[in-house]
């Protein structure tokens, strides 16, 4: 699958082309404001562009953690899954331990239990590409080591692009990195620098 973005044009950014060829984890970083948000609602068509074009094939994308239905327990949103979708996403309540709180409803759930479920979410749908926006904020150290083991393998299989404040997660984990500035979309090389562009502060310490 290629993710393919031709003369682009999205608010306070420079028109600009990009693609990504190859299946992997992608980091994409940029200052507060700067639009990401809104280049993944394009991508996964939420908001309609005006100018360029973008080649995608079926996009997962959580804009916000708190649309879910406080009501609801999580088998209630497993349950739509497709056959195969809602069994990966059994394997995985397992795997991060979410059935703990399975019995929940989703409206008790902590930040750190809702980032899980949304994770766990994400992870099972069928999808070419899979875009996880600040997804693990609230997640603790052990639980956040068993996510990107797990992300590490779906990316195998599709591109996913990751976005955190965390640099040093960014670094480590992700197969290539990109910048959202100004100018558009570009490859960092040098994570300090990059740091020190879109005001991310408590990166390396």
């Amino acid at each position: 699958m290629t993710l393919k973005i031709t003369d682009l044009k999205v608010p306070d950014i420079a028109t600009f082309d990009f693609e990504l060829a190859q299946n992997g984890l992608y980091g994409l970083i940029g200052r507060n404001g700067i639009g990401k948000s809104t280049l993944f609602s394009i991508l996964s068509g939420e908001i309609a562009i005006s100018q360029g074009k973008v080649e995608t094939g079926r996009v997962a994308y959580l804009p916000d953690v708190e649309s879910f239905d406080g009501n609801l327990k999580m088998k209630d949103y497993f349950n739509i899954l497709k056959p195969n979708e809602r069994e990966k996403a059994e394997q995985l309540l397992k795997i991060f331990e979410a059935d703990k709180f399975e019995k929940k409803r989703i409206g008790k759930f902590s930040l750190g239990m809702k980032e899980l479920f949304a994770t766990i979410l994400c992870f099972s749908i069928d999808c070419e590409i899979l875009i996880i926006d600040e997804l693990f904020s609230g997640l603790d150290i052990s639980k956040k080591a068993k996510v990107y083991e797990e992300v590490k393998k779906v990316a195998q299989d599709k591109i996913v692009l990751l976005t955190s404040h965390n640099l040093k997660e960014i670094e480590h984990f992700c197969d290539e990195t990109y910048l959202l500035s100004e100018n558009g979309l570009s490859l960092v090389t040098d994570f300090e620098a990059a740091a020190k562009v879109i005001g991310y502060m408590d990166v390396f310490f």
